[in-house]
């Protein structure tokens, strides 16, 4: 399985967003805020905005004052939900013309039990959980002088 740099923009924008709702819950954040902050280039982060508004994942303001917020709270989104909304199916199995009936059918089957632990395992690890891993070590860590 190949993580697209489009997931992980997507991963590191979502991110952002529940950091950023625990500091502010009711201020919707700047695309541009975050691409600065994120090192994400502008016209990517657009798109990837725009997708995860069509799905429902983040909601969007007009205006001086808009931005994006999570559409609900970061505890209900787990990785498996933003992968298959960015990427479609997880550990996708190409169908081939060629070869055994035999091979092929115990080839899907593997990779079907590959796709369920995989998918098990990021349905397990939420938003809220990352961000809160994250924020920890982006946070400075206090300086003490005597």
């Amino acid at each position: 399985m190949k993580v697209t740099s489009k997931t992980m923009y997507t991963l590191h924008f979502l991110t952002a967003l529940a950091i950023k709702s625990k500091e502010w819950p009711s201020k919707p954040i700047h695309l541009r805020e975050i691409a600065t902050e994120y090192n994400i280039p502008f016209k990517f982060l657009e798109q990837i905005a725009i997708l995860m508004k069509s799905v429902g994942l983040v909601r969007g303001a007009r205006g001086k004052l808009g931005g994006y917020q999570l559409a609900e709270s970061p505890e209900n989104i787990t990785l498996s939900r933003i992968i298959k909304a960015t990427e479609g199916e997880i550990l996708p199995c190409a169908e081939i013309e060629g070869g055994t009936e035999v091979v092929t059918s115990l080839l899907h089957r593997l990779f079907q039990e590959g796709r369920d632990l995989v998918d098990k395992k990021l349905e397990s690890v939420t938003l809220a959980q990352v961000a809160e891993k994250a924020k920890q070590q982006l946070e400075p860590v206090p300086m003490y002088y005597l």
